[in-house]
Parts: structure tokens; sequence; C-alpha cells
């Protein structure tokens, strides 16, 4: 888990190795000649790692090109193919590209999965067989599904559906822990077909998903004493949010009109007739009439599927949505208007996402706000897609990434990994340690960095190196100082690959490419 959290003000006390991100492109230039500093940090194998100097400079006050920006907002990272597109189509041209996401060709992605990782395709009732043969309690069928989503993450075509896959697998937090190969099914039946479709699509998905039901234990919620776990997170943390408007007696009253939602031993969703509560409910000002003995299946659950139809109407939803995701896409604290444009484009349009991103990012908002930091997966996947990584199997570098404190699917709270800088500010040295191995990856069966072809072509040469680097992990928008700094790094010992990968892994390592 991430370091504690710590107020501004104590911002001078801490541990250098977290005020690394406080480091401009002066954070870098103690590199050059950096085998001679006295007590510069030092990472794995001995390489140097930069020095925390300087004062905070927020790194996009280097990135005037707006196509380059989006592409950083949209994408898991930089990659010189993407950028090449994005500039082609322009900003608006790319955005609608990749919000038509269905119709981007992915199939080299879809085969890899479909031959390397071949359970994510398989019914709930065929991962449970195999869950019981294998007596791992699901173990590898979660495994192939955190492959999976690294390997998506990296290579996929679909870039911006990734993004927002990532984005609502925390608004729809499941650990695996607990939920083990239901989550599979509910990465794919229940994220993945809406995370650019309508917001109450999604949310009524999710209401009925096995992994949810079981992780929130609403399988388990029946007259006359009902479980209140999901009733009271989807309302605080999957429509109205925690200031929403609603109150302990609605989540009372909520929690009796889903008894009874549950699913059967293949993880299909059924509704129990015998758990429900019949009798007369208020909730959220609308009354729930008592319904008779002889109600059916059908009419018993109905009040379920009004009262969520009440939730994903509700204007608390809509801006809450709204702030959540313009968050996501724009700014830590993004302006008013913003979300006020964002709420009403939600409730214009039924909760329809690609509206409600085309109405965040604007040139003029995007131009505007600064930058935000990358997550841990965020990093790791930025690094290898502006590397070029060769993957032959996608599980050595998903659990390097998972050393870094992000493990997919593993966040135990129901409300998904955090989006604060704060939170994630206090893991550099893994980050360091991860730029480092990742460099010197030459494997021609697991990962491989190949900067023979990627970084010393097509001029094998130290400027030929750092203009590479330049381009592929900045988009050509490295600041002058830090562009100097590696190159005096590169130019300090012996021009050879194993100095070039140091090279990489401090440019990996800088405080610019922190961001995005």
């Amino acid at each position: 888990m991430a370091d504690p959290i710590v107020p501004d003000d104590a911002v001078a006390a801490i541990p250098s190795r977290r005020r690394f991100f406080a480091a401009g492109a002066g954070a870098v230039a103690a590199l050059a000649g950096a085998s001679s500093l006295a007590g510069q940090s030092v990472g794995l194998r001995g390489k140097p790692l930069p020095t925390p100097v300087g004062s905070t400079v927020d790194p996009s006050a280097d990135w005037k090109d707006p196509v380059l920006r989006l592409v950083r907002r949209i994408t898991m990272g930089l990659e010189p193919a993407e950028v090449a597109l994005a500039r082609q189509l322009g900003y608006y041209g790319y955005l609608e590209y990749q919000l038509n996401a269905s119709a981007i060709d992915d199939s080299a992605v879809d085969s890899y999965i479909a031959t390397n990782l071949p359970m994510l395709s398989q019914t709930t009732a065929q991962l449970k067989a195999a869950a019981t043969a294998a007596n791992d309690n699901g173990a590898e069928s979660v495994s192939q599904l955190r492959d999976a989503t690294l390997y998506r993450a990296v290579f996929s075509r679909r870039q911006l559906k990734e993004r927002m896959v990532e984005f609502w697998s925390d608004h729809f937090n499941i650990a695996t822990s607990k939920s083990t190969y239901y989550k599979v099914a509910d990465d794919r039946d229940v994220i993945r077909p809406y995370v650019l479709g309508k917001f109450p699509d999604m949310v009524r998905a999710s209401a009925t998903s096995a992994a949810m039901l079981l992780y929130l234990d609403q399988n388990t919620s029946r007259t006359p004493t009902p479980n209140q776990n999901y009733a009271r997170e989807i309302m605080e943390l999957h429509t109205l949010g925690v200031d929403g408007g609603y109150t302990q007696d609605d989540v009372a009253q909520l929690s009796r009109i889903l008894t009874g939602w549950s699913f059967d031993t293949n993880g299909a969703f059924t509704f129990v007739t015998g758990s429900h509560d019949r009798t007369a409910k208020l909730f959220m000002g609308t009354t729930y009439a008592a319904m008779a003995a002889t109600a059916t299946a059908a009419q018993q659950r109905s009040e379920g599927d009004a009262a969520i139809t009440q939730l994903v109407n509700h204007a608390n939803t809509a801006r809450y949505i709204a702030t959540k995701m313009a968050r996501w896409l724009l700014a830590y604290e993004p302006p008013a208007a913003v979300i006020d444009a964002t709420a009403a484009a939600y409730l214009a349009t039924g909760g329809d996402i690609k509206a409600m991103i085309r109405t965040i990012l604007t040139p003029k908002n995007l131009m505007a706000a600064p930058a935000k930091l990358k997550r841990p997966f965020h990093f790791a996947t930025s690094f290898m897609r502006a590397t070029a990584t060769e993957v032959y199997a996608a599980r050595p570098p998903r659990q390097a990434m998972d050393q870094m404190s992000q493990m997919t699917f593993n966040w135990e709270q129901p409300d998904g990994y955090p989006d604060r800088v704060d939170w994630w500010s206090g893991l550099i040295t893994q980050r360091w340690s991860y730029a480092q191995n990742f460099a010197n990856a030459n494997s021609t069966t697991t990962v491989r960095v190949n900067t023979l072809t990627r970084f010393r072509a097509p001029v094998d040469t130290a400027e030929g190196v750092v203009n590479q680097i330049n381009l592929r992990l900045f988009g050509g928008e490295a600041p002058t100082g830090l562009k100097a700094a590696l190159l005096a790094y590169l130019k300090a010992g012996t021009y050879s690959d194993a100095r070039v990968r140091e090279t990489l892994a401090l440019a990996a390592s800088s405080n610019q490419f922190q961001w995005y």
C-alpha cells in the first residue's frame, strides 16, 4: 500500500525519495558525471538514480501541442505510430476515432489473448470447474485477467477504451480476493461492453453481476434482516455520491427493495422470491406499495429495477459522475464550468459517456489543465509503449508492474484505487527500480526492449539515442535541460548498449516522465 498521505505544510520534512516529483529538469541535471557524486541514490545493479533537487515545476509547461496533450490523456502512453495517427487525423478527428472503439481493428490483441489467455472467454461455470480441478480458488483465471489487462493497455489500438476500462473498474471496484473467478466474467460482461456506452446500462449490468453481488454481500441479503452493503455502495460510490442527498433510512429502504437479488451456482443472476421483502417501502420520496403473496418474481424484482432507475436518472448522479470523469480525464480539481457542462450532457443524453468525454476534452479545457501524475499501472504501460516493448509472455512484465503497489483488481475497499497525486507520490524508489530493470529486459522468450532497433537506429550515436528518447518517451517535448543531462550522462562513459539502457532508465525516472 502507498505511504501515508502527508499535508502540504509537511512537504519539507518528507524524505528525499518522495520529493522527487517536486523536481523539474534540474533533478536530472545531476546525472552528468553521476558516478562521482557523493550521496547519490543508487538503484539495482548499482546504477545511479536522479538526485531530487530543484523546485516544483509543472512539466505541462513544455507541452505546447494540443494533439500531443490529447494523446497523453486518452492513451496509456505516447507511442510514435499513435502520435503520427493523431496528428494525421487532427485533434477532433483523433478523439472521434478513439471514441468509436468498436470500429478500430484490434484483432492482433484479440488473437494473442485468445491463444495465450484462454480462460478469459470461458463461462463462469467453466471457470468454476477449472478452479475446482486445480484447487486454486480461481487464482489462475485471475492471473490471466491481470495479464490480459496489462497486455491490452500496452498493445490495444483502442486506447481510450482501455483508459476508461481502468476508470470504470475502479468506479465499480471488486477485489478478486473475495470475488475470485467471478471477476473474470464481470470484466468481460459488465465493464468492457459499456465503458463508452451509457452509464445507466453499466449500473444495471453491475447490479446483476455475481462478482459485485458476492463482493458486497448482496447475495446473502434477505428479509427480515437485509444486508445493507450493496444498497449503501450503489448510492455512495456508484451513483449519487457520498453527499448525494440520501439518508441512512434510504439505505435501509433500498436494502429491503433489493432483497432477493442473487445468483445461481453458475454465476447467473437470479431473483429469490423467498428472500424478498414484499412490504411497503419509502425510498427517496417514492413509495413502493406492498405486494401480495401471489406477486410473481418479475413483479417483485421490478421495484429494484425502478429504484436503480431513480438513482441513475438523479441530477446528483449526473453531477457526481461528471465530477469524477473530469478529474480522471482533465484535472484533479476540474473547473466548475466543466463539471456543470458535463453534468448537463449526462442529463441531456441519458448518461451517454461519449458525450461527456467530448464535453470534458475540448482543446481549450485540455490546454488549460495541469499535468496529472501517472499511477503505477499507467507508468508501467507508458514505459512499455514508449519503448515498443516486445512481449512474448505477459506474466513477467505484469508481475514486475505489480511490485509498484497497484496490482490490478486487488484494492480491498469498494472505492477503487485512488486517483490522487498525494496517494501515489510516495512510491518513487519502486518506479526507479522498475525503470532500471525494465530498460535492461532483453529476452526473446519473455520481454525485450530492443534498444538497437528502437533507440540506436537510425543514428547510432549518443545524440541519436537522446533524440529517439525525446521522440518516444516525450513526444519531442522533453525540456532542453533534460535532454542535455541525458546526453551528458550518455557521453560520460563508454558508448555501449548497456550505457544506452542506463540512459533510457534515467529518462523514465525523470520528473517529466511521471506525468501525463
